[in-house]
């Protein structure tokens, strides 16, 4: 009888193993008592030795900050490498997740200098409230892209980050009680978190919007028609800008009237959204240009690639801007059209909860309520004539 070939293959090299049906290496580890498993991304030997051996020091550097936690000397820094791979470890969260989770403990450490090299015991409240305020003050020195300076309305200062980087030093302390070098968390009371009060935008009428679409066309550009079709798109569907981006022609269900977009900000992100008479009408005419433009790819039979991108570009900010300038209306963003879908189809009379889900939102319609909520002046003014108050 033929031995049944195994999936895992030894090698010479300690920690080392080979998958016998990919060929790639692996690092084999033991940390806290548990089996550990790093893929090392490689099929060739002399590259698995040095990755491994890469991955051999991290583990190292691991069971020495849980060795150093767990006899009361640890450092701040020993837990943030213990909390990090907690968050590597997890299978919980989605990738964006887990990503921003990362750069909330990179901003921590950015903003507060010597911050690794503290004991666990100096992160009081006096302390951490001490480096809110300047963090509040100074912001992380963030830069959107494309800008050419820091703009102080968008320059990591936000109450919200600010809030999320409180709950991970929270995070970070746990580690140190959970592992018995303190006795008790002192940032949890209330009171270190700031008030975060979300931007309502101020909208342009649903007319200005259509105008600044229009003037955006005729900026004179190859990819002017294309970035006012993104706006259009972000505006019809209230999809963020990275969900837009990935929508591919086989994301589209023209039957149903449904487009499936492929969101990871939330759990409710990955979401079947309704397409709307505009949406719709969008999309027929990109399909139609795109069927009969020899620069797309296509099907054997001459249709467009299912898996090929609904829009032409990812971006158009400057387009727009410039658009908005030109009318002297206030500068819109991609995010405020998602506003404008959000706020369009409140004033059309649709639940909050529904919009929502449309948006992608996993907590039922409480931010709506806070920031979405707001109606443009048209829509206010007529909404005012049907109060029969004092008539």
């Amino acid at each position: 009888m033929a031995k049944t070939k195994q999936p895992w293959e030894t090698t010479r090299e300690p920690n080392l193993l080979r998958n016998t049906a990919s060929g790639r290496y692996y690092g084999r580890f033991t940390l806290s008592g548990k089996q550990k498993w790093v893929n090392l991304e490689t099929d060739v030997w002399t590259v698995a030795k040095l990755r491994l051996a890469d991955e051999r020091a991290k583990i190292e550097r691991l069971r020495q900050s849980a060795t150093d936690v767990s006899s009361g000397d640890a450092s701040v820094g020993s837990l943030v490498m213990l909390y990090r791979q907690r968050i590597a470890d997890r299978v919980d969260i989605r990738p964006e997740t887990r990503r921003r989770l990362r750069e909330e403990v990179d901003a921590i450490i950015k903003t507060w200098p010597g911050f690794e090299g503290l004991a666990p015991r100096q992160l009081t409240r006096q302390s951490v409230t001490e480096w809110r305020n300047r963090l509040k003050r100074d912001g992380t020195g963030h830069r959107a892209p494309g800008a050419k300076a820091a703009n102080p309305k968008n320059n990591g200062s936000s109450a919200s980050l600010i809030n999320k980087c409180i709950d991970a030093l929270r995070r970070i302390l746990d580690i140190a009680v959970e592992r018995g070098q303190m006795v008790g968390n002192p940032l949890y009371p209330r009171g270190l978190k700031l008030k975060n009060t979300p931007r309502k935008p101020h909208l342009p009428e649903a007319s200005k919007i259509s105008e600044i679409f229009a003037k955006m066309e005729q900026g004179g550009g190859r990819f002017s028609r294309p970035a006012a079709d993104l706006c259009r798109f972000l505006a019809y569907t209230g999809c963020r800008i990275s969900e837009a981006r990935a929508i591919t022609w086989v994301d589209v269900d023209f039957k149903r009237g449904i487009l499936n977009v492929h969101g990871e900000k939330t759990e409710a992100a990955d979401r079947e959204l309704p397409l709307i008479p505009a949406a719709k009408a969008l999309l027929e005419r990109l399909h139609l240009a795109q069927k009969f433009s020899p620069d797309v790819q296509k099907t054997i039979d001459g249709d467009v690639d299912p898996r090929g991108p609904v829009l032409a570009v990812g971006e158009a900010e400057k387009s727009l801007s410039r658009a908005c300038k030109e009318l002297g209306v206030v500068r819109l963003t991609h995010h405020d059209l998602r506003d404008a879908f959000a706020t369009s189809a409140i004033e059309a009379g649709v639940d909050i909860p529904t919009v929502a889900a449309w948006l992608g939102h996993a907590d039922g319609g409480a931010v709506l309520m806070r920031v979405y909520s707001h109606h443009r002046r048209a829509h206010s003014i007529a909404q005012a004539a049907k109060v029969m108050a004092g008539t």
